[in-house]
């Protein structure tokens, strides 16, 4: 059975050590990602949960504390207007 971090599709998917596809945030270490809570991508770019708005690179990795693309995100990630 395949866990962890996997490439399928042209997209990467986050297999917990029960197999399951992992959705929605997600903590890796001290990193956060956002996988696609319909199909499990993790997600790229701007985007937007709940009225918030977050950045994350093209690692998956959340932009937080820093400015993107001129638009400021705090330590949560998320855009400050």
């Amino acid at each position: 059975m395949k866990t962890g971090w996997q490439y399928l599709g042209n997209k990467w998917y986050y297999l917990r050590s029960s197999g399951a596809m992992a959705t929605g945030w997600y903590q890796d270490g001290s990193t956060w990602y956002y996988l696609n809570t319909s199909n499990g991508a993790m997600t790229t770019g701007w985007f937007q949960v709940n009225g918030k708005w977050y950045y994350a690179y093209s690692s998956g990795a959340l932009a937080v504390n820093t400015t993107v693309d001129g638009y400021y995100v705090n330590y949560n990630g998320e855009w400050v207007r």
